[in-house]
């Protein structure tokens, strides 16, 4: 359609003060999702009652920053007719969007191999920064522990070197689905004004660039173990 056709383009979004905003890609992704109209995947197949994924890619966008967008609730918001990929976005920044629980999902962490700066503040739902995606079911956790499986996802963020994190009220952690994460750049950790995390990532954690976490009472030796770190800076 030509709205992915003009999303491909896209190389910058800057959005702020738009009081009734709800959803920043919710034109594209419906017309996507209700007529699959993109170059992978078919959408919704009435007559066969078949689902397929439409995949989004907006490879040209580097950056995006969303200010004061106070009703909303998804960024890019995938379902099962769509998913979205940005293999070049290198700086997020999001402030004052109080209804905003998260800002991307686990399916997407793949397509953000560029991604170098993350700047959340003063979100006042904000959970977690990242979610599990809805359509991964329970039973599908229960499964994969039934077979035995030990080899755990890991979900990495190549180039991560930059995690803001304040003013989030809600924020109890980065993530709390049972994934690992690996960030092997990330120098520069900041949690500021976030009485209710209470960890890192349910899944261990490696950041082995990272020395320090900043707070608001000053710098804390990371250690090896980012979530036992945390622990220990909250009972300070």
């Amino acid at each position: 359609s030509s709205e992915l056709l003009q999303l491909q383009k896209l190389e910058k979004i800057n959005v702020r003060w738009c009081k009734r905003v709800e959803e920043v890609f919710e034109t594209a992704l419906e017309a996507a999702g209700r007529n699959g109209n993109s170059g992978s995947g078919s959408g919704f197949d009435e007559s066969s009652q078949i689902t397929t994924t439409t995949l989004v890619n907006l490879p040209n966008l580097r950056e995006m920053k969303l200010q004061h967008l106070y009703t909303l609730r998804y960024i890019w918001k995938s379902n099962q007719w769509t998913a979205f990929e940005f293999p070049n976005l290198t700086r997020v920044d999001i402030s004052f969007c109080n209804r905003l629980e998260h800002v991307f999902t686990s399916s997407m962490v793949g397509s953000l191999l560029q991604l170098q700066e993350l700047d959340i503040s003063w979100c006042n739902h904000m959970e977690e920064v990242i979610v599990k995606d809805a359509d991964v079911s329970v039973e599908e956790d229960k499964e994969r522990e039934s077979d035995g499986k030990t080899n755990k996802e890991i979900l990495v963020l190549p180039r991560l070197k930059s995690l803001i994190l304040s003013g989030l009220p809600c924020l109890k952690g980065f993530s709390l689905g049972k994934e690992d994460f690996s960030f092997p750049l990330l120098d520069t950790l900041e949690f500021k004004y976030c009485p209710a995390i209470t960890t890192f990532t349910k899944g261990n954690s490696a950041t082995p660039q990272l020395k320090e976490i900043e707070t608001r009472f000053g710098s804390f030796y990371a250690g090896e173990d980012i979530n036992s770190s945390i622990i220990k800076i909250k009972q300070q």
